[in-house]
């Protein structure tokens, strides 16, 4: 179970009567009222900017008590892929505040569609590859290098050095800072132009990526009748 200190705890039980009704508003509620400080560092917001609301939520409805079909309920719906956690734009940014909610759009675009223009390049020189009948081979390498001007062990150096951490033993959170981290790189030396591009070839990737997943999921005879609605965006 997750720890948290009194004032968190009194967050947390003045929106705990949760139900399959309201689930939803009382956990970005509590989100909403959930302080955060600019002096300590949390897993759920990379490098104090980019804020991953989904890992919040998750510490919290561990936190709460609540019965495995409910449990289940709020899991499906804090992993269901839409930027504004299945609420309107308006609606999500007054239930869990405006700084909260320009902290998730930079996680979205620095950790999500930076991970989607990666696979976006990726994919476009392995066409390429082909195109030439193998004869020129494509590495990751050429992936960060065409993205960032600089190979993937230089940029990866670079982040541990800057932020001393151990190479053998990196979590899923220190891969996101350095997600986040060669989005704010990538942000200060590129022309806008180039950045607006780079920003829609993610975004692109993004959108293809859930239309396949819709035909996956309707294709599929025992699936709920929520998980059969269109996805229309990706957190």
């Amino acid at each position: 179970m997750p720890i948290f200190n009194k004032e968190e705890i009194k967050i947390i039980e003045s929106f705990s009567n949760i139900n399959k009704e309201n689930f939803r508003t009382n956990i970005l509620s509590i989100i909403g009222n959930w302080k955060i400080s600019n002096i300590n560092s949390y897993d759920y917001l990379l490098m104090k900017e980019a804020f991953n609301w989904r890992r919040l939520a998750i510490k919290i409805i561990d936190y709460v008590e609540c019965d495995k079909k409910l449990y289940s309920k709020l899991l499906d719906w804090i992993f269901t892929p839409h930027l504004y956690a299945t609420f309107s734009e308006n609606g999500f940014r007054e239930l869990i505040g405006y700084e909260k909610y320009n902290a998730h759009l930079s996680y979205f675009y620095g950790v999500t569609i930076e991970r989607c223009l990666i696979s976006y390049t990726e994919e476009e020189l392995f066409k390429r590859q082909i195109s030439y009948g193998n004869f020129v081979r494509y590495t990751p390498e050429d992936v960060y290098s065409k993205i960032y001007n600089i190979s993937y062990n230089e940029l990866i150096e670079e982040f541990l050095s800057k932020y001393n951490l151990n190479p053998n033993n990196l979590t899923e959170i220190e891969f996101e800072n350095f997600t986040y981290w060669c989005f704010k790189k990538r942000v200060e030396n590129s022309e806008p132009s180039k950045l607006a591009s780079d920003t829609k070839k993610g975004t692109m990737f993004l959108y293809k990526f859930l239309e396949s997943e819709n035909k996956r999921l309707n294709s599929t005879e025992k699936i709920e009748n929520n998980r059969k609605k269109k996805v229309d965006f990706a957190f």
